[in-house]
C-alpha cells in the first residue's frame, strides 16, 4: 500500500471531532435527564409561546439550544473528517472505493439517498481502513449498529418536535416527549459507538496506508 500524506491531517481532525461529540455525548445526557424528569411529572414546559419560562423551563430550554449549536459544530467536524478519510482511501489506490471525497460529504445533504448512502460510505471507509480491505461491502456490525441508531435518533426527533409544534393537548405533548426521550436514548447509543467507529478507522488507516 502506497504511503498516505493526509494521516496526521486526518488524526488532528479526529481529534477536534473527539472532542465536539464528548461535549454533545454530555449535553444530550442532561437532555434525555429533563425528558425523563417530564415524563414523570416533575416539571412541564408550558406550550404557550407567549408564557414567560421559569425554573426548570428555562435550564431545559438553554440545554436544547446548546445542543442545536453543539451539533452544528459537530456537522462541520464530521464533514471535514470524513472528507479527509474518503481522500486518503482514494490515494492509497482502492479502485472499488465508489466515492469521491466530495461525494462522501455530499450524499449526507441529498435528501432520501441520505438515508443510505452516507451508510454505504462508512462501510467501504471501514473496510478500506480496519476491516476486510479485499471487500469493502462487507459486513461492518459496528457500522450497522451506528447508522440504525443514528437513523433512529433523527427520525424519532423530528416526529418530537413536529409534534410539540402542533401539539393541542397534553396527551398529545406527552407523546411527543416520549419521542424525544427515545430519541435521546437512541443517541446515547450512535454517539459513542460513532466515536468507536472513527477511532478504529483513524487507527486503520495509520497502520495499513503510512509507511
Amino acid at each position: 500500500m502506497s504511503d498516505v500524506s493526509g494521516i496526521s491531517i486526518l488524526k488532528n481532525r479526529h481529534r477536534r471531532l473527539h472532542l465536539g461529540m464528548v461535549i454533545m455525548l454530555a449535553i444530550n445526557c442532561v437532555t434525555l435527564l429533563f425528558e425523563v424528569a417530564q415524563l414523570l411529572g416533575l416539571f412541564a414546559v408550558n406550550p404557550d409561546p407567549d408564557a414567560d419560562l421559569t425554573g426548570l423551563e428555562i435550564l431545559y430550554v438553554g440545554t436544547a439550544f446548546a445542543l442545536a449549536i453543539v451539533a452544528i459544530v459537530n456537522i462541520i467536524l464530521w464533514c471535514m473528517w470524513l472528507h479527509r478519510a474518503a481522500r486518503n482511501v482514494n490515494e492509497a489506490g482502492f479502485d472499488r472505493f465508489e466515492f469521491t471525497p466530495g461525494w462522501a460529504v455530499g450524499w449526507h445533504f441529498v435528501p432520501f439517498a441520505n438515508l443510505v448512502q452516507p451508510f454505504r460510505v462508512m462501510r467501504q471507509i471501514w473496510n478500506a481502513s480496519a476491516a476486510d480491505a479485499n471487500d469493502l461491502d462487507g459486513s461492518a456490525p459496528n457500522v450497522n449498529l451506528w447508522w440504525g441508531t443514528w437513523l433512529a435518533s433523527g427520525i424519532l426527533g423530528n416526529a418530537s418536535t413536529r409534534i410539540a409544534q402542533q401539539a393541542e393537548s397534553s396527551e398529545t405533548l406527552y407523546f411527543g416527549v416520549v419521542l424525544a426521550a427515545a430519541a435521546s436514548a437512541a443517541a446515547l447509543i450512535a454517539i459513542p459507538n460513532a466515536m468507536t467507529m472513527i477511532r478504529d478507522i483513524v487507527d486503520g488507516q495509520a497502520a495499513r496506508f503510512e509507511l
